[in-house]
């Protein structure tokens, strides 16, 4: 007889009483080495292997199935698979490589009308039953060891990491580090910026296993304004904030263990325009050098949209006692125009909290052949 390829199908169907069964080649690798193995003494009766021999012989997907199961025997040959299911009551292990190829693709339910098919009892179905059970005890076994070596080795890598003082990303980590400031204290700094900015910082640090925290790049800050320097300062220098800084840690056996990690902190300034604009007045007090408004701005303020104009006051004051322009117009009196914004400070670092009011301010040029108003830039605090 010619010899002839076996056609591998990765779709089985097996015809039963309940309806068809549709097989996928999911066998686990390790199974499929270990079928393979001749087992010297089998549970597999002889006449359990007569009928698997039967079965597969006048049935074209049982075959297939049993060619997977047995791939050293028959390598996709058809003569050489008749050839052994012929003889397959003498070839028990091939035989149980069957039935446990069989459970593992479809399960105990299907794998039961499957053997019916093929003829086994009731008790001959409950070996077949047991073989399965004891295969996947075995190999729930060597899964096991396999975890327990890789986790032997991953404890291995990360104590050598450690012990180099590697930087761990927070997808490494068992526990995040965390970082907390009290930032309405922060805020209370009289410290002022040399930019008219939004606050939108953010810094990549490193928080190491003692706890402390530092920039990732010393280099950023050649970069950073005066307000972003100063937050920089405030939440890395322990003499200056007083934050609780806890490291992250990863997990070694049933331990935990702190590591230096990546933490990227962020400050974020939200504001919000009222409506309308203010329209007062500033004189240079020839004693003192300062400017002050000529309007009662206890009064103005109480007829304007604000909720808290005591606040408002206090920040219109600090806002021209910070606004150097004004001296640079060489005027005694000076008419201005502010738009008024809140403001509100964010952080994944600590709750939010108000800023003190940020003010588009525009004063009254005028000129022989127009009258317009300019920006004035001021320097802008907390």
């Amino acid at each position: 007889m010619k010899k002839k390829l076996l056609l591998l199908t990765a779709t089985f169907l097996i015809s039963s009483s309940s309806g068809t069964i549709t097989a996928q080649k999911n066998v686990p690798k390790a199974v499929k080495s270990e079928v393979a193995t001749v087992i010297k003494k089998s549970p597999v009766t002889t006449t359990m292997a007569r009928k698997i021999g039967y079965y597969c012989r006048h049935n074209q997907r049982a075959l297939s199935l049993f060619a997977i199961a047995n791939p050293q025997q028959v390598r996709n040959r058809t003569d050489l698979a008749h050839r052994l299911l012929e003889t397959l009551d003498k070839h028990l292990d091939c035989a149980e490589n069957f039935i446990v190829t069989l459970y593992y693709n479809y399960g105990v339910e299907m794998a039961y009308f499957a053997l019916k098919d093929a003829g086994f009892t009731i008790k001959e179905t409950d070996i077949a039953e047991a073989i399965y059970q004891k295969e996947r005890e075995k190999q729930y076994r060597i899964a096991q060891e396999q975890e327990v070596r890789k986790n032997a080795e991953r404890e291995r890598i990360l104590l050598k990491r450690i012990e180099s003082n590697y930087i761990f990303d927070k997808e490494s980590l068992l526990i995040q580090p965390n970082v907390e400031i009290d930032i309405s204290a922060m805020a209370t700094s009289s410290i002022t910026n040399n930019r008219d900015e939004y606050i939108d910082y953010s810094y990549d640090c490193i928080i190491d296993k003692e706890g402390k925290l530092s920039l990732t790049n010393l280099s950023d800050t050649l970069h950073y304004s005066d307000m972003q320097k100063f937050i920089y300062q405030y939440i890395c220098d322990e003499n200056v904030g007083s934050g609780i800084y806890t490291p992250g840690y990863v997990k070694i056996g049933n331990d935990t263990v702190a590591v230096n990690c990546y933490i990227n902190i962020k400050f974020n300034e939200q504001r919000y325009q009222h409506k309308g604009y203010l329209d007062l007045t500033v004189v240079k007090d020839k004693k003192t050098g300062q400017w002050r408004f000529i309007e009662d701005l206890n009064s103005k303020l109480q007829n304007w949209t604000c909720r808290e104009p005591e606040i408002l006051r206090y920040d219109l004051e600090t806002a021209i006692y910070n606004c150097p322009s004004l001296d640079e117009l060489n005027k005694n009196k000076v008419e201005l125009k502010f738009y008024v914004y809140s403001r509100k400070l964010r952080s994944n670092i600590s709750d939010e909290i108000d800023l003190s009011h940020y003010f588009k301010i525009l004063y009254l040029k005028r000129g022989f052949w127009e009258t317009g108003y300019t920006p004035l830039e001021y320097k802008i605090s907390f």
